[in-house]
């Protein structure tokens, strides 16, 4: 059971970055428009600034432009709150205008001008205190136009910049990976090659302190030829030894029957014949 007498949490101290976050979020598109840091004019003309400019896209939503002031301590607030016509230079232009705050920071809504909407955002979710009256702007100027636009060049530069950035990341990503991968391709093939070679010298090695000699450096070898004997022997190997053998001996029996016969002295017979 909850402690009705435990102090409710407090959040996370909210900042613009944070609001202005949230403000992605919540009027994306295709549905908003946002534009930040929007002046009234562009060169010296430029005398006021709302810090975001909302523009609704779809006809649903009445196609209206909301103008918007983030304050995020009570101070900036009061200062704002002391001479509210400076909004005017650029309200004059909006159906709408919002004060975005943090929990709190506004404390008395006879402060906000009637007409003025508030919202606040606690790093989670908006909530609307009160809607802002509809206006009747003005025609939009050109000098207000060419700083809306200069905003939305602004704004599409950036996510150009972002996407371009995000691609040669990917591309440094993979190409990593594809060296990482390669390299260690390429240590195990060197890895099987060298197992492979050192079988081969240690193969070479017994087959030297069988044959007794320095095989592999003896020019009086023939190196092929005792290749072929061991294949030989080892073929015969493979069928047994043991009747290898038997034929060998039969073999050499026979050889000495006949031998027997050619030295074998001459008879009387064979003499007279003579």
């Amino acid at each position: 059971m909850t402690d009705l007498l435990s102090p409710t949490p407090k959040l996370a101290k909210i900042t613009s970055a944070d609001i202005r976050a949230g403000m992605s979020k919540r009027w994306a598109a295709p549905e908003y428009a946002i534009m930040w840091e929007v002046s009234n004019a562009t060169g010296g003309g430029a005398k006021r600034y709302a810090d975001a400019v909302i523009m609704s896209l779809w006809p649903s939503r009445g196609l209206e432009l909301h103008g918007v002031e983030i304050k995020i301590s009570r101070s900036d607030w009061r200062r704002e709150a002391a001479d509210p016509s400076k909004a005017e230079a650029i309200a004059r232009f909006c159906d709408r205008w919002y004060i975005h705050t943090a929990p709190g920071v506004i404390d008395d809504l006879s402060d906000v001008p009637p007409a003025w909407g508030l919202r606040e955002f606690d790093g989670r979710a908006w909530k609307t205190i009160r809607e802002a009256e509809k206006n009747n702007p003005e025609p939009i100027t050109r000098s207000f136009l060419a700083a809306l636009l200069r905003r939305a060049d602004e704004t599409m530069r950036l996510m150009i910049d972002e996407a371009t950035r995000e691609a040669r990341d990917r591309q440094a990503e993979e190409m990593q990976r594809f060296r990482e991968t390669r390299s260690k391709e390429i240590d195990e093939a060197a890895a099987r090659r060298t197992a492979h070679l050192e079988n081969a010298s240690k193969n070479i090695g017994l087959f030297e302190a069988a044959f007794g000699k320095d095989f592999s450096t003896n020019w009086g070898v023939d190196h092929a030829a005792v290749g072929r004997a061991a294949r030989a022997l080892s073929e015969c190997g493979s069928r047994n030894y043991g009747n290898l053998a038997k034929r060998l001996r039969a073999a050499a029996d026979e050889i000495d029957a006949i031998a027997s016969l050619v030295d074998a002295p001459a008879t009387s017979e064979g003499s007279n014949n003579g």
